[in-house]
């Protein structure tokens, strides 16, 4: 199955409007609609993020400059069982 990118428009009455290529052969096709969210969609999905208690755990802290790293030594320690009872 070969996948060929286009842009269409939906028009009032429901019908999709496309502009198909001349390189396009005749035939059975499968459409997928994607179609951008209106309205909030990014911003309820970052406002969801910093209302996590963990969000900005690490602010404060002068002796992590570099919290990716932080975090990845963290993991490579609990990996390790550097941090287990024992």
């Amino acid at each position: 199955m070969n996948a060929t990118r286009l842009t269409g428009q939906i028009t009032d009455d429901r019908r999709l409007l496309i502009d198909i290529p001349h390189d396009i052969a005749p035939g059975v096709v499968e459409v997928i609609l994607l179609q951008p969210k209106q309205g909030k969609g990014l911003k309820s999905r970052a406002r969801r993020k910093t209302a996590h208690p963990a969000f900005g755990l690490w602010a404060k802290r002068t002796d992590i400059t570099d919290s990716a790293d932080f975090a990845a030594r963290l993991r490579q320690r609990l990996e390790q069982g550097a941090d287990r009872d024992g």
